[in-house]
């Protein structure tokens, strides 16, 4: 499959996004890693090549004892399985203050736009295998590249707005649009119609006022 080649303005953009981490987060020690060794991309790079450009990841910043592999061509983001978790954990705001509803959470942020002109299902960098596409929260607008195995891939932005997602109180929200739904696919079947019975009624309405002429005329 032929990845678009990143454009100069991309390079510049994705290249002040890495900086801005590097600047924000402190360095810490790198976290034990999974057993499971690291393939390296054709590129011979650690992280492997990005899954939205085909250039190297590199690790950008450690942010609460996560590792981010970054692509410096267009700012995407590798999070290997379950640190996206990680990262995210105490947004949910406090009990009582989150959006009570999908239109209350719209007001609070609004849906992200569409970065894709057409739908495009990516590689992972470790297995190499077709990642899914998943609607983060079921309800956030964010579609993230997801390896059941070893990840996902965010591309540039999407990590900031799945962050305000989840301050609004999207978690909650999206988690009860799902209950909702599973309900909906869970309920009975509706009952079968009632026979039609004006045919019949109409007959025996005729046949009663053939009966009262009979009786009149030759009785």
């Amino acid at each position: 499959m032929r990845r678009p080649r990143p454009s100069e303005e991309s390079r510049a953009r994705a290249a002040r996004i890495t900086q801005a981490l590097a600047d924000l987060l402190p360095d810490e020690p790198v976290p034990a890693r999974s057993t499971e060794p690291r393939t390296t991309g054709p590129s011979g790079a650690a992280g492997g090549d990005c899954p939205g450009c085909g250039e190297p990841l590199h690790r950008a910043a450690i942010r609460h004892g996560v590792e981010l592999d970054a692509c410096g061509a267009c700012g995407g983001l590798w999070l290997d399985a379950g640190e996206l978790e990680s990262l995210t954990s105490g947004l949910d705001p406090a009990p009582g203050t989150g959006a009570a509803d999908e239109a209350e959470l719209r007001g609070r942020v609004a849906l992200p736009a569409s970065r894709e002109s057409d739908v495009r299902y990516r590689e992972c960098p470790r297995c190499r295998e077709v990642m899914n596409r998943r609607n983060f929260g079921t309800i956030s607008g964010v579609i993230v590249d997801e390896c059941r195995r070893h990840g996902l891939f965010l591309d540039a932005g999407e990590l900031e707005e799945v962050e305000a997602f989840l301050r609004a109180g999207g978690r909650a929200v999206g988690e009860a649009s799902r209950a909702r739904a599973a309900a909906r696919q869970q309920m009975p079947p509706p009952p079968e119609p009632l026979p039609m019975t004006r045919e019949v009624r109409h007959e025996s309405a005729s046949s009663t006022a053939l009966d009262v002429l009979w009786n009149l005329f030759f009785n």
